[in-house]
């Protein structure tokens, strides 16, 4: 199986090692803007190093590409892809808004193709193992979920603090804790958001209610930490016999600096620590969808309708950000 990968900052620093760890893989080219970054990752694995990442695309040895680009140019390079040929794993969020998501949509359908979305909560092995014990009734119905991701100011690429190229803490951040809450809970109805801009049009502290009929969540997403603030990701639920609690906590401001991690059930009179599944959340995604490319079966996590209905969740929690009002998820 031969790989592009489409960008050389972390995400695609991960896929590229990820997909060098799996057998009968081949990464082939590797692009940048910067030749330099490009060759650098390029030589960790031995793939050629390009900054045009069209030549991958139009590389007729290439079957699959990952996409690790910034989110504004997600819909024109999916499309593109999948127009060549390619199988694709596309970083998220899906798309800047609901029409992007729907565009590559479209073209998924017409190249029959593989196209998944690396949501990769979906795969973390503690969000797993809480969502499994959920779904799993034995703390009876749940109640409501509580969500929270917290970070500075994101550093390693200053797009991120353009209004026009980034969605913010709610879609380049919190889409995680969205896609995460529309897992355990189902299709959301309404969302209702109150938060601050760092700059006009820039959402980067959000607070939102999402209710889901007879259950409803809540979503507290923050790129405004002061620095040097530990990146910090929760999630709580609370059911009808007990909650479960995940919290991880950096030893730094960026998730691969390590830290600590509790996954914890109380029931009433016991508490008890939950045994998370193993295994490296990133590994586990790429070889998720190397897996089902090979084996040409549908993919079941990170669907590009999932990836759709998170997306579909924040431009909801946007207009409520922008209107002050109660926003139905449609």
């Amino acid at each position: 199986m031969k790989i592009g990968i489409l960008g050389s900052g972390f995400m695609g620093e991960t896929h590229a090692r990820a997909f060098a760890k799996l057998p009968d893989v081949q990464i082939v080219s590797v692009s940048s803007r910067h030749l330099d970054k490009a060759e650098k990752l390029a030589k960790q694995i031995g793939a050629r190093a390009l900054v045009d990442d069209y030549a991958i695309l139009n590389d007729p040895a290439i079957d699959a590409v990952s996409i690790t680009l910034p989110t504004h140019l997600h819909r024109e390079y999916a499309i593109a892809a999948l127009e060549a040929g390619k199988d694709v794993l596309l970083e998220k969020p899906f798309g800047m808004t609901v029409a992007d998501c729907d565009a590559v949509i479209a073209a998924h359908r017409k190249s029959g193709r593989k196209l998944m979305i690396a949501h990769v909560v979906r795969f973390w092995p503690e969000y797993v193992s809480l969502v499994e014990l959920v779904q799993s009734g034995k703390l009876g119905r749940p109640l409501t979920a509580v969500a929270t991701r917290l970070s500075v100011v994101p550093g390693w690429a200053n797009w991120f603090t353009d209004p026009a190229l980034s969605g913010g803490a709610i879609l380049d951040l919190s889409i995680h804790d969205y896609d995460a809450l529309n897992w355990l809970l189902g299709k959301p109805k309404t969302v209702y958001a109150r938060g601050h801009e760092a700059a006009p049009g820039l959402w980067n502290q959000v607070i939102s209610i999402v209710d889901y009929g007879s259950v409803h969540g809540s979503v507290e997403g923050s790129e405004m930490m002061p620095k040097d603030y530990p990146f910090t990701a929760m999630l709580k639920v609370i059911c009808e016999g007990g909650v479960v609690e995940f919290t991880f906590r950096a030893g730094g401001v960026s998730i691969e600096m390590g830290g600590g991690t509790t996954l914890t059930v109380n029931e009433p009179g016991r508490a008890y620590k939950l045994e998370a599944k193993q295994g490296d959340a990133y590994g586990e995604q790429i070889a998720y969808f190397a897996d089902y490319v090979r084996a040409d079966r549908a993919i079941e996590r990170g669907t590009p309708e999932q990836a759709r209905l998170a997306v579909q969740t924040c431009a909801a929690a946007r207009k409520s950000l922008e209107t002050g009002a109660v926003v139905a998820v449609e």
